[in-house]
C-alpha cells in the first residue's frame, strides 16, 4: 500500500501543477476544454486516491467532481465564488496528500469546503430555475448543441477492455473505470467478464489484473464523454469502443463509416459496395473492413492502407509518452560526460600516432565526435521541458496577493513554449516569486492612483521567456510606477556603498538593489520592505550561472532580465593556463581577450592594477596571486588578459596562455575541499588532469568583499 501511495503522490503532484493554472484560466474565460480538463483531473485524483487507500481525499474529490459535472452540463454557472471554492479545495487536497505544516485544521477546513460546495449548488440551482442560463453557461453547452441529430439518438456502444497486468502499479483501479462506464446515463444491455486468463490459486498474483470485460450499453451520451472515461488508460491498455448500433437495427456504426469513407474517398470501393457491406454487417458480428475484404471489394493492401490513414488521424490527437525519473536522466548525463572525457583522452593519444594508422584513427574519432554531439543534444533535449507550466503557477499567486492588497493585477505570459533544463526550471521558481512579489507591492499602483495617472485600473505583470545567443532569457515586466533612482542613490550613500557626488552608471546604481539589506520601502509590509528578497534573487540566479539586469522608467514600469544557461550539466568554456595549472572560464561570461600594451596598464590608488580598455579602466586580477601559484611571466603586457563581466562589473583576468574553447563536463566539489566562491566546480580533462572552473560572479563578489 505504501508503494501505491508513492505512485499516487507522484501522479497527483503532476496533476495539481496543471490543475491550479486551469482554474485561474477558467476565471478569465469560460472555455469548455478547460472545464473538461479540470473535471478529468479531479476525476483522476478521486480514483487514484481511492486505490491508494486515501479514502478521505477520494470522498472529498467525489463531491468536487459532482460540482464540476454540473458546471460541464451547464446546470451551474461560473463565478468568483466558484473559483474560490475550487482553489481552496486544491489547497486542502495538497495539504492532505503532501503533509500539513501550515497549522490548518484539515477536518474543519474540509467541513467548511463541503458546506460551500453544497450551498453554491443550491444557490445556483435557484437562479437556473428562475431564468435562462447566462452567457457563459450557454457557451458550456456549445459542444452538445453542435452534435448531429444522429448523435443525439440512442446508440449501442460495446466496450472490450483488456488492461495490462501491471495496471495496479500505476495507482489505477480497472473496476472503478468499468463502474464509471456502466453508470453514465444508459441502459445496460450486456455485461460479460472473461476469466480464461485467471491462473490457478497457488499461481495467482494479487497485484496483477487477469480479467477482461465485454460490455454493451444503450446511451444517448456523446461519444467524447464516453471516451473521456478511458482517457488515462487508453494508451497503455487495450481499450476498444465500438458503436454497434447496426447490430441492434438502428443506424450504421459511426466508427465503421469512417473506414468506409476512407476507402470511398480514395476510389477503392464504390458507394454501392459500401452500402452492400453495411447491410451485410447487420447479419454478422464482423467489422466492416473484414466484410469488404471478404467480398473482394478491397485487397488486403487496400485494407492496410485504410487502417494506416485512420491511425494517422488518431495520432494527430494522441501522443505516446514515457515517464522517466529525473535521477535516471542525471545518470545518463554523467555517463555522457565520461564518454566525452574518454573521447578527449583518445584524441590526445591519436595526435601522437603518425602515418596511415594515425589518419584512420583521427577519421574514426571525427565520426565518433559527431555522433557523441548528437547523443548529447538528444539527452539534453529529454531534460528540456517547456517553462509555461511553471509560469502558469504564478497566476494563483498574483490573483491572491493583488486582492489582499486591494489591487487589480493581471499576469500575462509570453513564450510559454520556451524550453529549459528541468533542473534550472525547478530552481528559478523562488527568484521569480520574489520579483513578482516586488512588482505587486512596490511597482504597480492601486487602481485610484493609476486612474489619476491616466493608466488602466488593471495593472499588468508580464512573464516572458525566449532563446537568444545560446541562452535562455526570462523577463519580469510591470507597467507600474518604476524605480526612483534618486532614492536608490540616497540609500546607497547612507549604507556606504557610494561616495558623495560619485559618478555611477544607471546599471551600477540599479545593481545595488541586490545588496543584502538594501531596501527603499518606507514601511514594512507582509510581502516586502525588510531588505530581504532581491539579494536572495541575485544569489540564486548566480548559483545557476546566470545574470540579472534591471531597466526602469519612472511612471512607466520596470523590466528585470534574467539570462540563464540552457543546462547546468555541460558548458562551453575557455581553457586557460597559468604556470602548470589549467583553469576553465565559462564562455558566456567572456567579453573579449586581449594582449595589453604597456602604456594601458596603470596602478590606481584604491583600485590596484587596472587596464584601459575601450575608454574605461577595469581592474586586473592575476590568477597566480589569487591561487598562490607560479606564473611564467611577471608583467601583464607579456601575458594575455581575458575580459569578463558580471552584473555590470567588468574584470580583466591575467593568464599565461589561452589553450582553446571546448565543452566542459561539470563536476561539483565538496565544500570541505574549498569554500572559495571563485570556484564553481571542476572538470576532468582528456589528459587525466583536473581543471578548476572559475565562477565569475563569485570571483567578483570575492574581490568586493
Amino acid at each position: 500500500m505504501e508503494g501505491l501511495k508513492d505512485i499516487f503522490r507522484n501522479e497527483a503532484r503532476e496533476i495539481l501543477e496543471c490543475l491550479e493554472p486551469d482554474i485561474i484560466k477558467l476565471e478569465e474565460e469560460s472555455d469548455p476544454e478547460v472545464i473538461n480538463r479540470i473535471f478529468r483531473s479531479v476525476h483522476t485524483i478521486k480514483g487514484s486516491s481511492g486505490m491508494a487507500g486515501m479514502n478521505e481525499i477520494s470522498q472529498f474529490t467525489h463531491k468536487l467532481e459532482n460540482l464540476m459535472e454540473n458546471v460541464r452540463s451547464g446546470k451551474l454557472g461560473i463565478s468568483d465564488k466558484l473559483i474560490d471554492i475550487l482553489l481552496k479545495s486544491i489547497d486542502w487536497i495538497k495539504l492532505s496528500i503532501f503533509g500539513n505544516d501550515s497549522g490548518v485544521d484539515l477536518s474543519e477546513e474540509k467541513e467548511r469546503l463541503l458546506y460551500s460546495i453544497d450551498t453554491y449548488r443550491e444557490s445556483e440551482n435557484e437562479i437556473n430555475d428562475q431564468e435562462e442560463p447566462a452567457g457563459n453557461v450557454r457557451l458550456l453547452r456549445r459542444d452538445e448543441e453542435t452534435e448531429s441529430d444522429d448523435e443525439k439518438l440512442y446508440k449501442f456502444i460495446r466496450l472490450n477492455a483488456k488492461f495490462k497486468p501491471e495496471i495496479f502499479e500505476n495507482g489505477i483501479d480497472p473496476l472503478s473505470i468499468i463502474e464509471d462506464f456502466t453508470s453514465i446515463q444508459n441502459t445496460l444491455v450486456q455485461f460479460r467478464v472473461d476469466i480464461d486468463k485467471l491462473p490457478d490459486f497457488d499461481e495467482l498474483d494479487p497485484e496483477k489484473c487477469y480479467l477482461t470485460w465485454e460490455i454493451t450499453i444503450k446511451t444517448s451520451e456523446s461519444k467524447q464523454k464516453i471516451k473521456d472515461i478511458f482517457l488515462f488508460v487508453k494508451d497503455d491498455n487495450e481499450i476498444i469502443l465500438q458503436d454497434v448500433t447496426p447490430e441492434h437495427k438502428l443506424h450504421p456504426s459511426l466508427e465503421d463509416q469512417r473506414i468506409g469513407e476512407i476507402l470511398l474517398k480514395n476510389h477503392i470501393i464504390s458507394e454501392d459496395e459500401l452500402h452492400d457491406a453495411l447491410e451485410d454487417q447487420d447479419k454478422k458480428n464482423e467489422k466492416i473492413l473484414e466484410i469488404i475484404v471478404k467480398k473482394g471489394y478491397a485487397s488486403l493492401t487496400d485494407a492496410h492502407y485504410a487502417l494506416e490513414q485512420q491511425n494517422k488521424i488518431k495520432k494527430k490527437f494522441e501522443s505516446s509518452t514515457l515517464r522517466v525519473a529525473t535521477e535516471k536522466l542525471d545518470v545518463l548525463m554523467n555517463l555522457l560526460g565520461e564518454i566525452v572525457i574518454g573521447q578527449s583522452s583518445i584524441s590526445r593519444v591519436a595526435e601522437d600516432i603518425g602515418g596511415e594508422a594515425g589518419r584512420k584513427v583521427k577519421n574514426a574519432l571525427y565520426g565518433l565526435d559527431r555522433t557523441t554531439r548528437v547523443f548529447q543534444e538528444q539527452i539534453m533535449g529529454i531534460r528540456m521541458v517547456p517553462i509555461g507550466p511553471s509560469f502558469e503557477q504564478f497566476k494563483r499567486f498574483v490573483r491572491d496577493t493583488s486582492r489582499e492588497y486591494g489591487k487589480d493585477i493581471r499576469l500575462d505570459i509570453e513564450g510559454a513554449e520556451t524550453e529549459l533544463d528541468k533542473t534550472v526550471i525547478e530552481k528559478i521558481g523562488d527568484p521569480l516569486k520574489h520579483m513578482i512579489r516586488n512588482s505587486i507591492d512596490h511597482g504597480i499602483e492601486n487602481p485610484e492612483e493609476r486612474a489619476k495617472l491616466g493608466k488602466q485600473s488593471q495593472g499588468v505583470i508580464c512573464l516572458k521567456a525566449y532563446h537568444q545567443e545560446g541562452s535562455v532569457y526570462i523577463e519580469v515586466v510591470d507597467d507600474g510606477r518604476g524605480i526612483n533612482k534618486e532614492k536608490i542613490r540616497r540609500k546607497a550613500f547612507n549604507m556606504g556603498f557610494i561616495k558623495p557626488n560619485e559618478e555611477i552608471s544607471d546599471d551600477k546604481l540599479l545593481s545595488l538593489m541586490f545588496m543584502p539589506g538594501f531596501s527603499t520601502a518606507e514601511k514594512i509590509g507582509e510581502l516586502s520592505g525588510r531588505g530581504v528578497g532581491m539579494d536572495v534573487v541575485k544569489t540564486n540566479i548566480e548559483a545557476l550561472r546566470g545574470t540579472i539586469k534591471v531597466f526602469t522608467n519612472m511612471g512607466e514600469g520596470t523590466r528585470l532580465i534574467i539570462k540563464l544557461p540552457l543546462t547546468l550539466a555541460i558548458i562551453d568554456g575557455m581553457l586557460v593556463r597559468v604556470g602548470t595549472n589549467k583553469y576553465v572560464i565559462p564562455l558566456l561570461s567572456i567579453i573579449e581577450s586581449i594582449q595589453p600594451k604597456k602604456n594601458t596598464v596603470k596602478t590606481i590608488e584604491g583600485k590596484g592594477e587596472t587596464i584601459f580598455v575601450r575608454g574605461e579602466y577595469i581592474s586586473l586580477l592575476r590568477l597566480n596571486n589569487l591561487f598562490n601559484i607560479k606564473s611564467d611571466f611577471k608583467n601583464p603586457w607579456d601575458c594575455l588578459v581575458v575580459v569578463v563581466e558580471s552584473n555590470g562589473t567588468s574584470l580583466g583576468i591575467v593568464v599565461d596562455e589561452l589553450i582553446g574553447q571546448q565543452q566542459i563536463v561539470l563536476k561539483s566539489l565538496d565544500s570541505d575541499l574549498t569554500k572559495n566562491r571563485a570556484i564553481s566546480g571542476a572538470s576532468l580533462l582528456g589528459d587525466g588532469t583536473v581543471s578548476l572552473i572559475i565562477d565569475i560572479h563569485g570571483l567578483v563578489s570575492e574581490l568586493a568583499a
